[in-house]
């Protein structure tokens, strides 16, 4: 149970989210949600998995789903903001969750001031949002958590999903895991811009950004830090004409961070890193490396896109001894070393 302090300070934070909706309200349209939920042993209905956040007010999307599983069920649509707000001031103050195409969820959740908002940048996230966000997680009280239901879901009607995560991955394009359960977020997209690809060389890094209707590049600064092998840094300033900036660098980078931000207001709007030799790819990160710097790379040690081999193979033409072939391909590389 929550305490009437912890729902005191909830709406406190509730009331700084729906700020942040209102001040970016010019680019918002309807407000997506999408929600899973399960019937437990006690015939009650909690709350397995549901979001709320904005699209863009020129957003297009195919909404309206309704998957009944029995006691599973999955909901997609789309409201107004105001009604949005509701649906979430219904949950801080009557402790209910009122979406529409599901009955109604006895549910518990606070939010804390220090920890519940979360910066998150573009690219590959839990929510179908592919802008930058403000992440609002609810903590929900165990005892409204629906069960994330690892067994088969089946339905003549529908289709099959080895487990309730896969269905709401299909469904309703979250990834969360198979262990999540009584995930309650509201999201805050900046539809301002978003960095689409950075391309880097031995000699410079190129910024590609995206901005959706309604937005400028004019309103924007880009703020780049590079550090190489040896551990000497640059920072430089990244200013664009028709959505590209470039900057020039002496070398190949051991890391790379790219940061925009509000000229108005110096407000983080989006960023993306690199880290050679990490085996994460970057989505966005391209790397444009003539053959004769190719060393550098290996440098980085091995990664999901390097593998160092002791002996050559004996087809050779699987080698892949151009730069571009290297970072355009999503296989692993034999890269020959001699060894002593």
């Amino acid at each position: 149970m929550i305490s009437e302090a912890q729902r005191e300070n909830t709406k406190i934070v509730l009331k700084e989210l729906f700020s942040l909706w209102d001040n970016r309200s010019g680019l918002y349209g309807n407000v997506l949600f999408g929600s899973a939920i399960a019937r437990g042993h006690d015939k009650k209905w909690r709350n397995v998995t549901s979001f709320l956040f904005p699209m863009h007010k020129t957003e297009i999307r195919s909404v309206g789903l309704q998957a009944d599983y029995g006691d599973f069920k999955l909901v997609e649509g789309a409201i107004t903001l105001d009604e949005a707000k509701a649906v979430l001031t219904g949950v801080v103050e009557r402790d209910q969750l009122c979406l529409p195409g599901l009955p109604q969820v006895e549910i518990q959740a606070s939010l804390h001031s220090n920890s519940s908002r979360q910066f998150q940048n573009s690219g590959p996230s839990r929510f179908p949002v592919f802008y930058p966000y403000y992440d609002f997680n609810f903590s929900v009280d165990q005892d409204y958590k629906g069960d994330s239901m690892h067994d088969l879901l089946h339905s003549v009607d529908l289709p099959v999903f080895p487990s309730a995560a896969a269905a709401m991955e299909s469904y309703l394009g979250i990834r969360l895991g198979d262990n999540s359960s009584g995930v309650l977020a509201a999201l805050v997209p900046d539809y301002r811009v978003k960095i689409k690809e950075i391309r880097i060389g031995t000699n410079s890094v190129q910024v590609e950004i995206e901005c959706p209707a309604g937005s400028s590049e004019r309103d924007l600064i880009g703020k780049l830090f590079v550090r190489y092998y040896g551990g000497i840094s640059i920072t430089a300033d990244l200013n664009f004409t028709d959505y590209k900036a470039s900057a020039e660098i002496r070398d190949f980078p051991r890391d790379l961070l790219v940061v925009l931000l509000s000229r108005k207001d110096g407000e983080l709007v989006d960023r993306k890193s690199f880290l050679a030799g990490s085996q994460y790819v970057t989505e966005g990160v391209r790397i444009e490396s003539p053959e004769q710097d190719m060393e550098q790379v290996i440098q980085s040690g091995e990664s999901v896109t390097v593998e160092f081999k002791r002996e050559l193979p004996q087809n050779r033409e699987q080698i892949a001894i151009g730069g571009n072939r290297f970072c355009q391909s999503s296989r692993r590389t034999n890269f020959h070393r001699s060894c002593g």
